[in-house]
């Protein structure tokens, strides 16, 4: 049986599960699902998939991992070689006779933020080649390419986001406006502006006072009339720009192309790549119900042909087949690097935190990630606290150690909106219990998960806010029974009621009054999750608002909610790493995480990996926020500032 692999994408049409049953009940094929494109990768790889479909950013991954793969098909939706090429276009009155006149010319960029048209590194070619960069220790990589393109460049048009950060994009264009100077709207600089995207260079250059444009030749051949429309300018009046420094007429019948990008491609395990070409090769839609038509409906994104290629041929050989696309890849970065070294702490996390790797370089990530791997956690602390490493990942009941023990400090959180996917701190009493408010609870037997973890903390803060009996000096422990099982060190707890399900199971087995968890462990408990919890009934213990009653009827009740995953930095960071660290670890997020808008991705940032599943992220996140952000959320009673003035 031979098997292609199959993403079912973020859409609401699921093609596997309308089209797999068909194709294995009708031919030698089987469906094998992957949670994104390098997912079928690694099962190709493995040997649990056979073939699958790349796109060409894809198959660099693929080259640059050292993927045995053989690229055997393309899918093409027009007649042309390449899914698109990219020239640069000059107008004829600016006098520019080769790259060199460049300097001082009216610049017209497509932007950034074009979604699927374009990568950062495709749309940043032109200039790359152009205008080498200093790499001040000074400022940030971004910021010394925009500098330096900004020097070499007259009043230009560059919109849309320069890095995620809001705040520091709008810094970066008052402190470089003459990127946004042609623009339509040059103090928004933003994406939509008449200048911005595919079409925009072309207005920019022929109605905006701009001298030369980089864009699409297809969009070239319609905006000045070669494609049966109207023209909307002279095409007598501007030329092509050759990489040579020669000049062309826009009529030419084969203009001078910097940069092509391959069309999406079939690929398959070397020893069966010949087979796969030939199952492939004619697929039609001409029988809706046969297996052909099914096959064809996984492999496509919309209506495609599949065009069979000469020869099954290495990766390498497809894309240095596109002129310029491998070394538009190949930028230098800056020496020495300035790349962000991730602490992992296990093997899976690393091999995830490699892809992860792999897939921002290929996207233009700058500074990019590397990865390394530590025995334990707390190696990675230190590690990060001497600046081995810049960044670790650790959980709520761990912040407050890392802050006060090794001096980090939260760059980012892991955001989720639903409370599921939160750690919400709930109270638990028996049905029947006397306590009645917080008040009650002095004296009372309590049971934590551990000791200054999240739900420690939050029941610290509640008691600060409401009684007169706690302050920040003083030890949750005084307000509760001695006997409590809190996990200072002098606890005499057994083992058994440690952690979440510990402080659940001290409260079912008489040993508490009031236990302290996170949500999720009360709603497995009452959803009989917990085996050895059978002779309990759930219907016997309820949630608990020591002070504060919710607002709506029927909502959870809880205490305080805070971020499953801190990203943590060292406290001693300069702002100018801080920054990097925060605009590349965004950038990721807005390329991976889950508001991306293409019906695949290329990799699962929060999502299983391997069939493992919260390795590094955990996957009910939503996206990383900063600290600003997180007081945004609907729901309030955020866990946050409590961890500084502990640490402290």
């Amino acid at each position: 049986m031979v098997r292609v692999c199959v993403v079912e994408g973020s859409g609401l049409y699921k093609k596997g599960a309308q089209n797999c049953p068909t194709l294995e009940a009708k031919s030698n094929l089987e469906c094998e699902y992957g949670l994104d494109r390098l997912d079928c990768l690694r099962k190709i790889q493995k040997g649990k998939a056979h073939f699958a479909v790349f796109s060409p950013e894809d198959l660099l991954a693929a080259r640059w991992a050292g993927a045995e793969i053989l690229v055997t098909s393309e899918l093409r939706f027009h007649n042309e070689f390449f899914e698109y090429e990219v020239v640069a276009v000059v107008d004829n009155e600016a006098h520019i006779n080769t790259a060199r006149e460049l300097k001082g010319s009216k610049f017209c960029h497509p932007g950034h933020g074009i979604q699927n048209h374009w990568t950062e590194v495709l749309a940043d070619y032109f200039e790359t080649k152009l205008v080498p960069r200093e790499c001040e220790e000074d400022i940030s990589p971004t910021e010394s390419r925009i500098k330096a393109v900004a020097n070499f460049f007259g009043p230009s048009c560059k919109a849309g986001p320069w890095v995620s950060d809001p705040v520091e994009d709008r810094a970066l264009k008052n402190k470089y406006p003459s990127l946004c100077q042609l623009c339509y709207n040059p103090y928004q600089c933003g994406i939509g502006d008449k200048h911005w995207g595919r079409r925009g260079p072309l207005y920019c250059l022929t109605s905006g006072a701009g001298e030369v444009a980089w864009v699409r030749l297809d969009d070239v051949r319609s905006h000045f009339g070669f494609s049966g429309l109207p023209p909307e300018a002279d095409p007598a009046g501007f030329s092509f720009l050759c990489p040579d420094g020669h000049l062309q007429p826009l009529d030419t019948r084969k203009p001078c192309v910097w940069l092509a990008k391959p069309w999406p491609a079939v690929a398959a395990q070397r020893n069966i790549a010949m087979k796969v070409q030939d199952t492939v090769a004619g697929l039609n839609h001409d029988d809706t119900n046969s297996w052909q038509n099914a096959l064809l409906m996984i492999l496509e994104t919309y209506h495609v042909n599949v065009t069979t290629l000469d020869n099954t041929i290495p990766v390498d050989d497809y894309l240095d087949q596109a002129i310029g696309f491998q070394d538009a890849y190949s930028f230098p970065s800056c020496n020495p690097p300035r790349s962000i070294l991730f602490c992992t702490t296990s093997l899976i996390e690393l091999a995830k935190c490699s892809w992860m790797q792999e897939v921002a370089s290929v996207y233009g990530v700058e500074p990019n990630i590397q990865c390394m791997r530590s025995d334990t956690l707390d190696t990675c602390l230190k590690n990060v606290q001497h600046k081995v490493s810049d960044v670790v990942i650790v959980d709520q009941d761990t912040r407050l150690r890392a802050q006060r023990d090794y001096n980090l400090k939260p760059i980012l959180y892991e955001y989720s909106s639903t409370l599921e996917d939160k750690y919400v701190v709930v109270a638990v009493i028996r049905a029947g219990s006397k306590i009645k408010t917080g008040f009650d609870l002095r004296g009372k037997k309590a049971c934590f998960p551990s000791y200054q973890g999240a739900a420690y903390l939050s029941v610290l803060e509640s008691l600060m806010n409401h009684t007169n009996f706690i302050d920040e000096c003083t030890d949750v422990s005084s307000y509760f029974s001695s006997s409590s099982c809190n996990w200072k060190a002098d606890s005499r707890c057994t083992n058994v009621f440690n952690g979440e399900e510990g402080a659940l199971r001290c409260l079912l087995e008489g040993n508490g009054d009031v236990a302290f968890m996170g949500y999720e462990t009360f709603k497995k408990f009452k959803g009989n999750e917990f085996h050895w919890a059978h002779k309990h009934s759930p219907t016997e213990f309820s949630l608990f608002c020591p002070f504060n009653k919710p607002v709506k009827a029927k909502a959870v009740c809880y205490l305080n909610w805070v971020s499953r995953g801190h990203i943590m930095i060292s406290g001693a960071a300069s702002v100018l790493r801080e920054k990097e660290i925060y605009n590349s670890l965004r950038e990721i997020d807005r390329l991976l995480g889950k508001k991306h808008r293409v019906t695949s991705v290329p990799f699962t940032l929060y999502g299983e990996f391997d069939r493992k599943t919260n390795v590094i992220y955990r996957d009910g996140t939503e996206s990383l926020r900063g600290p600003a952000e997180m007081y945004r959320d609907r729901n309030a009673g955020l866990l946050d500032s409590i961890y500084a003035r502990i640490a402290h």
